[in-house]
């Protein structure tokens, strides 16, 4: 870091309303060690809130460097806003950064810190050679900031690992990361949300889907407060695809707008437009088709409304496509359909991305397959069974089972199972899956609401339950009976698809109901 012992009187400047007017202060060059100190001690805890916070006024003090009396500190002041901008989503931004403070040659203190931007950077970009190049796993020094920026290359290379279905891999780098994490911050720091994020996704994708919950139960309200987009990007569409794997479908919506909300509070749109291209591939297997075209439209007008420097490109801006392409598969696809589907897959096969390309041939099967061109749609869906066999995948083929499940029995039902080879043991897995009973997706479907609210009295009743009340407390508090209170609470477990009171109330909190 600044290599400097960070005051433990170092303040919260944006808490204590400080002024973004240089001019304004008696001596800037004290208030300006302040703020950087106050800067290193939000990038220690991974505190990205408050990192962001105290990075808008760094960059008033670059556009007032004329008002400090000592030389300005340039380039531990680029290295804290090129770790800001990572936080705010600006990729290109932070890259600017960072390259500036390294061509200058004069900033080896910050070299580890400037390393993990640079290493983010060039997995957001899709550059894998200088990625793998800052990749070359080094013993971390014993000191915190050593572990620390140890912790973060760990997790982006256990994020890129994943995207790359390197499953074995993605899960050591992780578990790594926590240990690390464990040893420099605590179990519970926010450097171990996205390794844990990341653990908890492939625990889902494996099938195992109470394991991915309870890794992520808790941690939404944590990465509301400070976590970075790539947690909130895994563990709201996680959190969601786990409410609707276990029939729970309005949780899993009232999830998605959750994280919706945050996008917008956070201006992170790769989140929005996530979380709204996942309401879509649910409203869809809902057959909700109504309701799907109206979040599409949703999407395309938040997309649209977007500054062209925030708007996502490329890759980032696949969900937006991915959505149109499974509204139009829904409503009965065309050729072009299957073009547009085909050259989106050769997009992410350009890209690098196989995770992408998994899902995409997924798509392009049942779209040959609604065309009427089903040896092709077998042909792709075989080619996306290999794939998803060779690395363990389950759920990226479960959650899409209803625009397969057709062509897939007749795989396994037709002479063609004797070209399934080592592939009958896997389709007859994902066959014999339990899936969501249609009654539970009827139950759901015939409530409009994302959820149904609580009442009033639940809500008062919850809010007491989250402070230890027992039911006969809460009964004196409110003068109501015991037994009226266990009622109560009952329906409020059954609305939260809660197990129990602390169940309750921890989704009753990730979901900003209480």
């Amino acid at each position: 870091m600044n290599l400097l012992p960070v005051a433990h009187s170092a303040t919260t400047p944006v808490a204590l309303g400080w002024m973004q007017d240089w001019h304004d202060l008696d001596a800037p060059d004290e208030a300006l060690r302040t703020l950087l100190d106050s800067a290193w001690r939000a990038v220690s805890a991974m505190n990205g809130t408050e990192l962001v916070a105290v990075t808008a006024l760094l960059r008033h003090a670059v556009m007032q460097q004329h008002r400090f009396r000592h030389d300005f500190p340039c380039d531990e002041v680029e290295t804290l806003l090129a770790m800001g901008s990572l936080w705010e989503d600006h990729i290109e931004e932070a890259m600017f950064r960072a390259q500036s403070v390294l061509a200058r040659g004069t900033a080896a203190r910050y070299r580890s810190v400037l390393a993990a931007v640079m290493k983010f950077c060039f997995w957001r970009t899709r550059d894998f050679m200088p990625f793998y190049e800052l990749s070359r796993g080094k013993a971390p020094r014993s000191h915190a900031t050593s572990l620390l920026m140890a912790t973060v290359d760990l997790s982006i290379e256990a994020a890129a690992e994943a995207e790359q279905l390197r499953f074995k891999l993605a899960e050591r780098l992780a578990r790594d990361a926590l240990v690390l994490c464990s040893t420099s911050a605590g179990p519970q720091a926010y450097a171990s949300l996205l390794p844990v994020s990341i653990l908890a996704q492939l625990q889902y994708e494996a099938g195992s889907v109470d394991e991915a919950d309870a890794l992520l139960r808790g941690r939404l309200t944590a990465i509301e407060e400070s976590g970075a987009v790539e947690s909130a990007l895994i563990a709201y569409i996680l959190s969601a695809k786990i409410a609707a794997a276990r029939g729970n479908q309005n949780i899993a919506l009232l999830l998605l707008h959750r994280g919706e909300e945050i996008g917008l509070q956070r201006r992170w749109p790769r989140l929005v437009l996530r979380c709204k291209a996942e309401e879509v591939a649910l409203r869809i297997h809902e057959e909700r088709i109504d309701l799907a075209e109206a979040a599409l439209a949703q999407m395309r007008r938040f997309f649209d409304e977007l500054d062209a420097k925030a708007r996502p490109t490329n890759i980032d801006a696949w969900p937006l496509q991915m959505a149109s392409l499974r509204l139009q598969i829904a409503n009965g696809p065309s050729l072009g359909t299957a073009r547009s589907l085909d050259d989106l897959r050769n997009a992410a096969l350009h890209r690098n991305h196989p995770a992408m390309v998994v899902k995409l041939t997924i798509l392009l099967s049942s779209a040959l397959y609604s065309l009427g061109k089903i040896a092709c749609a077998h042909e792709e869906l075989l080619a996306a069974l290999r794939q998803g066999a060779d690395v363990g995948l389950f759920r990226s083929f479960l959650d899409d089972m209803p625009l397969i499940e057709t062509p897939l029995k007749q795989l396994w039902r037709s002479s063609e199972t004797r070209s399934l080879g080592h592939l009958a043991p896997y389709v007859g897995r994902l066959l014999a899956a339990p899936s969501v009973h249609p009654s539970a997706r009827k139950k759901f479907r015939t409530n409009h609401r994302l959820v149904e609210s609580l009442s009033t009295r639940e809500t008062i009743i919850l809010r007491l339950i989250s402070l230890g009340l027992s039911n006969k407390s809460i009964a004196r508090e409110l003068q109501i009976t015991p037994e009226t209170v266990k009622s109560h609470a009952k329906h409020i477990f059954i609305k939260l698809a809660s197990k129990n009171r602390a169940e309750a109330v921890s989704r009753a909190t990730e979901l900003g109901l209480i």
